[in-house]
């Protein structure tokens, strides 16, 4: 509620009372001061000497414009997680998505109807890759490659860091026309959109030609087999027999699993009605699309990767 309401932001620029902020987010006074004392509690604000209000470092991660946020995490916990996570029996219960019931629609029908839902899950998916994915890009090697195609690329959060890293890269960044319409002005922003191409369309009746590798960072893991699969080959019709397929994801392992690895894959079942695969359901999609020798590659966090060829 309180990141809903900008509250890290009206106080980025210092200390304010609770009757200024309830003015500024036009809200109840007293409402709001309670909401503030538990905030004081958690370590998120704290309290001077004049008792007004002012963020910790904890809470500036909520700011909008912190290198380091959370708020679009926060926001997408409030706004549809836990909505959804409430509804969890019902997917224990039948293997199908809690989402669909809680919002009467896919998550993808949901963030295509709902332009700031779909705004802010593409700043989810940053912070994601941010905090999971671009630490441990360092375990690939991109050297050898002309041209890599980003397929699900979102906004271009794995493409840029990619660009930046290897200035001689070109990238084909590929999604949906509504995730992508964003894009442009990111790629900008990150002086890397003269390498980047932009192309809106549906992963599962084709993929853009042209690329050496190919990316499929943190997708598969969205879709059933049957949707997996359907994307795996459309990647490996448009591959030559040089080219080279990086699925960066989460594995699940057969034993030992963490608790962060389970939460996830009750997530995926939460949004999706699916789990996480294990590194043989993987090769078994793989080997059905057309690929051979997958090699996986642990980095000893959340992500994994799995390298493959064409037949």
């Amino acid at each position: 509620m309180a990141t809903k309401l900008g509250l890290a932001d009206q106080l980025s620029q210092g200390a304010k009372s609770c009757e200024e902020l309830a003015t500024e987010m036009g809200v109840h006074t007293n409402s709001l001061l309670h909401i503030l004392g538990l905030l004081a509690q958690v370590g998120i604000v704290a309290v001077d000497k004049n008792g007004n209000y002012k963020l910790t470092s904890f809470g500036s991660d909520l700011r909008s414009d912190s290198p380091t946020s959370l708020r679009a995490n926060t926001l997408a916990l409030g706004e549809i997680s836990f909505p959804a996570w409430g509804n969890l029996l019902y997917s224990i219960k039948t293997g199908r998505a809690a989402f669909d019931k809680t919002f009467q629609m896919s998550v993808y029908e949901y963030l295509n109807q709902n332009a700031e839902a779909n705004t802010n899950f593409n700043r989810w998916m940053e912070e994601i890759a941010r905090e999971w994915t671009i630490p441990v890009l360092d375990g690939c090697d991109f050297s050898r490659v002309n041209t890599f195609v980003d397929v699900g690329g979102n906004i271009g959060t794995l493409t840029i860091p990619i660009l930046k890293k290897y200035p001689n890269l070109q990238a084909i960044l590929f999604d949906q026309p509504h995730v992508v319409s964003e894009a442009e002005k990111v790629l900008k922003a990150a002086d890397v959109a003269e390498r980047c191409q932009v192309i809106g369309g549906s992963f599962f009746e084709s993929v853009p030609v042209g690329g050496d590798l190919y990316i499929l960072s943190r997708v598969l893991l969205n879709w059933d087999n049957d949707h997996a699969l359907k994307i795996l080959k459309n990647c490996r019709a448009v591959m030559t027999n040089s080219a080279k397929l990086l699925i960066i994801d989460s594995v699940l392992p057969k034993e030992k699993v963490n608790t962060l690895l389970l939460l996830s894959s009750l997530s995926l079942l939460v949004y999706g009605g699916r789990l996480m695969r294990t590194e043989d359901e993987y090769y078994e999609l793989l080997d059905k699309a057309g690929f051979q020798s997958p090699r996986l590659i642990h980095t000893g966090g959340m992500i994994s990767f799995i390298e493959t060829v064409p037949m």
